[in-house]
């Protein structure tokens, strides 16, 4: 009776009772703060477990209606007694002699017991040691393994990074992957994939050395769901999720700069801006919170401190066309174009990588000579030589595209008629009609 008292329930054959019982027993256990009551905690635990099995062979032995044995041994002979005794003492033998549960049934318990202790399934070290089972090693039960990963996963997903990516190299997902795709839920594998690949990732390491004293599996739900919710562009059912998950544990950075980029889509600024706060307060080196942080200031023409935020980037290495079109316009609102040109300088093979709009947009302003001197511009020479050879590439297309049907039909009227000379005099003034035409349109588009 000692360890159902530990666990704080009567005597069960219900394992989900203990393994619930466990739950909230860990919560005030911490292994960290009390690894006595921590051990006698598993130690209760095992025990209840094995014991709910012994229960329920019992009741299943005794589970006998004894007003129907007393009819039926009122007629019988003592040898027919000791018959009946005799096959007794067989079964219970029989009982005794339990043939071994399947392999891959004691593997996944084993891997239900390790997600069940929050503490023990964010450690990828405990997860390396499981996968060093001999079921692991068995290529008898590849497919088998894998059908049943996926079958646990499905109710067993709230993982770090780190873990996945060791389920990864022991089940070969994305080997499997186009297999997974076609024999499973496309919604379900591409979930698995991102986990891998760390798109969707999630941190764990704000839950290390805390005290959870909460349903930690229906926050983690909550965290996930408002997750996917942005996702799907849906920011309104996304902030209920996050405000109820906030209100549970405040201290998680992943939630709180998802609230912010929530309540940016909303367009409540200064709850984002709280949060963001939040969120460096928790982890200043949180690079995408400093960013979306510039971006507002810079959008409220907060200049100067869009300007910091991205010179605090810059120092931690961090650089990227965002940070860049953020520091240049802002640098430009305060009439430092030659900072611009000079951060441009030191970048130029950075921003030649792919096409950025903002930050293309960021130097065609900077290259208009009608808003900004081009003494800052270190290519404008060159710029200028090659603006001009395009132009009269340009000017020759548009001239030959605009005369073109009139020399043709002088020509066929010349040498048909056999016009006399005097009549080429017309020519030059064609082609200068032409050329006004010509500058015309190309004054319209280049303006």
């Amino acid at each position: 009776m000692k360890y159902w008292a530990v666990l704080g329930i009567d005597p069960t054959t219900d394992e989900f009772v203990i393994k619930k019982a466990y739950a909230k027993q860990l919560q005030v256990h911490h292994p960290e703060e009390d690894p006595e009551g921590y051990q006698l905690l598993r130690e209760a635990y095992e025990w209840a477990k094995e014991r709910a099995r012994e229960l329920k062979d019992e009741e299943a032995y005794c589970d006998i209606d004894e007003s129907e044995w007393t009819e039926k041994t009122n007629d019988i002979t003592y040898e027919e007694i000791a018959v009946m005794q005799q096959t007794s003492w067989e079964a219970d033998l029989s009982v005794e002699a339990e043939p071994e549960r399947h392999p891959a049934q004691m593997f996944f318990e084993r891997m239900e017991e390790l997600y069940d202790d929050f503490l023990r399934r964010i450690d990828p070290e405990e997860w390396n040691t499981l996968m060093t089972n001999d079921y692991m090693w068995n290529m008898e039960y590849q497919r088998e393994r894998l059908n049943g990963l996926l079958h646990f996963l499905e109710d067993h997903r709230h993982l770090p990074r780190a873990v996945w990516e060791i389920l990864d190299q022991s089940f070969q997902l994305l080997e499997e992957k186009e297999f997974l795709l076609e024999a499973y839920d496309e919604d379900e594998i591409a979930f698995i994939i991102g986990q891998i690949q760390g798109t969707a990732e999630l941190g764990y390491a704000c839950f290390q050395g805390k005290r959870l004293d909460f349903d930690i599996e229906h926050y983690l739900t909550l965290r996930q769901d408002a997750q996917t919710l942005l996702i799907e562009d849906n920011p309104v059912a996304a902030r209920d999720d996050l405000a109820e998950a906030s209100a549970i544990f405040k201290e998680d950075p992943d939630l709180q700069l998802m609230r912010a980029k929530c309540y940016i889509r909303l367009g409540q600024k200064l709850e984002a801006m709280s949060c963001l706060q939040h969120v460096l307060e928790l982890k200043p080196d949180e690079h995408e919170a400093r960013l979306l942080l510039a971006h507002i200031f810079y959008e409220e023409r907060r200049f100067d401190e869009a300007l910091r935020e991205c010179e605090f980037l810059q120092q931690q290495e961090v650089l990227n066309q965002d940070i860049l079109s953020i520091y240049g316009n802002a640098q430009i609102e305060l009439g430092a174009v030659e900072k611009v040109w000079k951060q441009y300088t030191q970048t130029k093979l950075l921003w030649q990588e792919f096409y950025h709009f903002r930050y293309n947009l960021l130097l065609l302003r900077l290259r208009n000579k009608h808003l900004f001197s081009q003494e800052h511009n270190p290519h404008y020479a060159e710029l200028k030589k090659a603006i001009r050879k395009n132009n009269r590439w340009v000017y020759g297309i548009i001239w030959f595209r605009l005369s073109w049907l009139y020399l043709l039909l002088f020509g066929l009227a010349y040498f048909i008629f056999r016009l006399p000379p005097v009549v080429l005099v017309l020519l030059p003034i064609i082609l200068c009609g032409c050329a006004w035409k010509t500058l015309r349109t190309a004054r319209m588009f280049f303006s």
